[in-house]
């Protein structure tokens, strides 16, 4: 009885919100571009989806899903991808450090975008095909919603993206980083002394310095920084600035 009742209230959830398909602001521009267009191919599913009966679901709800999941994940793989690299360029740009030869983009975080997405797409897919036929076998007189369902998607497409986009750019930061001060600099970690920073991040601004493949990421959105204990070059910057 308590299973069946979970069920009901999944089922039977109300959503009289809006639901906007528009990138939260705390992302920077860059990535709020990207946002925008993976969040534009969101829209498109849910708008086919919610003009059909629970019968429509089950019958399409497989190739209106599978044509997502490729067109998401290529989408997103390319525009990441591309922001990734025009922050890179721009700190290469900064630092007189020649584009091709010296410091590559990384590109490790694709894989887990790719599946984070793809998982993504196959619980929507199911938690829409299970509704459906909730509402088809119980012959349900209520409303046939599924704005629940992609209010939830919508999170976990901005979290899988976004965050993926700042991982990243931080991660080309710090190879950056590497070939200017070398592998073995040591790093501090500086907070922000205000009533917004966390407990985790003050207690690693009390940590001793250390290399900077070491240290944690600072969380998305994050106002830490990481600097060398001194600006002495490495031998490879400073021969490439001679």
């Amino acid at each position: 009885m308590v299973k069946q009742n979970q069920l009901i209230e999944e089922y039977y959830e109300e959503d009289d919100g809006d639901l906007e398909f528009v990138p939260p602001l705390y992302y920077e521009s860059d990535e709020r571009l990207v946002l925008i267009a993976v969040l534009m191919l969101l829209e498109q599913r849910y708008r086919l989806l919610k003009s059909m009966t629970p019968e429509d679901i089950l019958d399409e709800i497989d190739d209106v899903m599978n044509s997502f999941k490729d067109e998401l994940i290529g989408t997103a793989t390319v525009k990441v991808d591309n922001a990734a690299w025009d922050a890179h360029l721009k700190e290469l740009i900064e630092w007189n450090i020649p584009v091709m030869g010296y410091v590559e983009q990384d590109t490790s975080m694709y894989q887990v975008m790719v599946d984070s997405l793809t998982g993504l797409v196959n619980r929507l897919r199911d938690d829409l095909k299970s509704k459906a036929r909730f509402f088809t076998e119980a012959m349900s007189k209520d409303d046939f919603d599924i704005k629940p369902n992609f209010r939830r998607a919508f999170q976990s497409l901005v979290d899988g993206v976004g965050n993926n986009l700042i991982y990243v750019k931080e991660k080309n930061h710090r190879k950056v980083l590497k070939f200017i001060y070398g592998e073995d600099k040591l790093y501090k970690w500086y907070h922000m002394n205000d009533e917004k920073v966390c407990d985790w991040c003050i207690a690693q601004g009390n940590e001793a310095p250390r290399r900077i493949d070491d240290w944690e990421y600072d969380h998305p959105h994050g106002r830490c920084i990481l600097e060398p204990i001194d600006d002495t070059y490495s031998a490879e910057y400073y021969a490439l600035l001679t």
